[in-house]
């Protein structure tokens, strides 16, 4: 089961969550990579894990967001957060166009048979009521999938759907 969660920056994440940003990526570059993994202090002196994914095309998602999901699954990371912004500004989309664009190819390669629940939080600023329609279509799209209360780590859920 793939819990999801809502936190509104990356500075809200706890300290042990890993990060993942989509960025734009040109394949056409002899030195183009699809991935990097950082290992950084950030601007509050927490030693931070993050995962760029560069996007070489953003109008073929499902060429590249597969791929993204099966490297998630090599690292095995437990939880991580999505920059929705970084997925945004790389599609050149609404929040929750993005998303769902991105979701449909990622979540069908990002089992449901893990071990132990795996939880997603999604950095999602100001635009959580935007955002939580792209998770509601998850949600009826995939069964593995759920919205989890207990990983909203901006308080009262139920003012807001």
């Amino acid at each position: 089961m793939v819990s999801l969660g809502f936190v509104s920056s990356s500075d809200r994440c706890p300290d042990h969550v890993r990060h993942v940003r989509v960025l734009p990526g040109d394949a056409s570059s002899a030195s183009f990579t699809p991935a990097g993994v950082e290992i950084a202090p950030d601007h509050l002196g927490r030693t931070r894990w993050l995962l760029s994914w560069y996007a070489p095309d953003r109008r073929n998602v499902e060429n590249w967001s597969g791929r993204m999901a099966s490297q998630l699954l090599v690292l095995a990371w437990n939880p991580w957060c999505l920059d929705v912004e970084s997925l945004e500004r790389t599609l050149d989309l609404s929040a929750d166009r993005a998303l769902l664009l991105w979701g449909e190819s990622f979540w069908s390669v990002y089992p449901a048979d893990f071990q132990d629940d795996v939880v997603v939080y999604l950095i999602v600023g100001k635009q959580r009521r935007l955002i939580y329609q792209a998770v509601r279509h998850w949600e009826a799209r995939f069964p593995h999938l759920r919205f989890a209360t207990e990983h909203d780590l901006d308080g009262d859920a139920s003012g807001w759907r």
